[in-house]
C-alpha cells in the first residue's frame, strides 16, 4: 500500500473545529501534518489518543525534576497534545472507525493529561516555596476542569431530553452582535484551545498562580454558568 496523501488526510478534518480562531490560525495546519504522519505509520487512532498522555508525561517530569529553561519544551509538549486531540479524531475518520469506547478513551486520556500535569505544578512549587495555596488552587483547579467536562456533558443531556436549544450557544451569538459579528461565536468558548494553549502559557512562564487562578476562574464561570442556564429545566 503506498503511501496516503496530505490532501486526503485533510478531508477527513473535522470541520467544525476551525471556527475556532485559535485551531484556524495556529493549529490547524500542525494538525494535518502530524495525522499525515500517524496514518501513514499505521497509527490506531486509540493509540494516537495515548500520544497525548505521553508527551504530557514528559512535560509533568520535566516540570517536576528538571525546571529552568527546560520548561519551553515541556510547554511544547503539553500543547502539541491539543495537536494530537485533533489529529485521533482526523485519524479515525480517515478509516471509518468511530466508537463510544474511543471517544471515552480520550476523554480518559484528556483529563489524566491535565492531571498528570497539574499536579506536576501544583507540587514542585509546593516542595520550593511551602506555600501552601498552591496546594488549594491546584486542587480546585483540578476539580474545576472535571466539572466543566461534566457540565458540557450536563449541557447535552438536558438539550436532548427536553428537546431545547442550546443557550451558551445563543448568549455567545448576542455578545458577537454587540460587537458587530466580527467575532465567530466560538471564539467566546473557553474550549479546548484555549485551555490547553492557557496550561501551556502557565508551564512556559513557570507561572503557577497565573495558571490555577486564571484555569480556575474562568472554568468555574463555565460549568457554573451552564448549571444557572439549566436550573429548573
Amino acid at each position: 500500500m503506498g503511501m496516503v496523501s496530505i490532501k486526503e488526510v485533510e478531508k477527513h478534518f473535522k470541520r467544525d473545529h476551525l471556527t475556532r480562531p485559535m485551531i484556524k490560525y495556529f493549529y490547524y495546519k500542525i494538525t494535518i501534518w502530524s495525522s499525515w504522519i500517524f496514518v501513514n505509520l499505521r497509527f490506531h487512532e486509540n493509540f494516537v489518543t495515548f500520544l497525548s498522555l505521553f508527551f504530557a508525561l514528559i512535560s509533568a517530569y520535566l516540570i517536576f525534576f528538571v525546571g529552568g529553561s527546560w520548561l519551553i519544551l515541556a510547554a511544547v509538549f503539553f500543547v502539541y497534545g491539543l495537536v494530537i486531540d485533533l489529529a485521533d479524531g482526523t485519524v479515525a475518520r480517515y478509516y471509518g472507525r468511530g466508537s463510544v469506547l474511543g471517544l471515552w478513551f480520550d476523554e480518559v486520556i484528556g483529563f489524566l493529561s491535565y492531571f498528570v500535569v497539574f499536579m506536576a505544578v501544583m507540587m514542585r512549587h509546593f516542595i520550593d516555596t511551602g506555600d501552601l495555596w498552591l496546594i488549594a488552587l491546584g486542587g480546585y483547579t483540578i476539580f474545576s476542569y472535571m466539572m466543566i467536562n461534566y457540565a458540557a456533558l450536563f449541557s447535552q443531556f438536558m438539550r436532548s431530553k427536553h428537546n431545547l436549544e442550546n443557550p451558551v450557544e445563543k448568549l455567545r451569538k448576542k455578545a458577537s452582535g454587540k460587537i458587530g459579528g466580527f467575532l465567530n461565536p466560538g471564539a467566546f468558548a473557553f474550549s479546548l484551545d484555549v485551555q490547553w494553549t492557557l496550561v501551556g502559557l502557565g508551564i512556559l512562564f513557570n507561572a503557577p498562580y497565573f495558571l490555577f487562578i486564571a484555569f480556575s476562574v474562568i472554568s468555574t464561570v463555565q460549568w457554573g454558568s451552564r448549571f444557572f442556564i439549566f436550573w429548573g429545566k
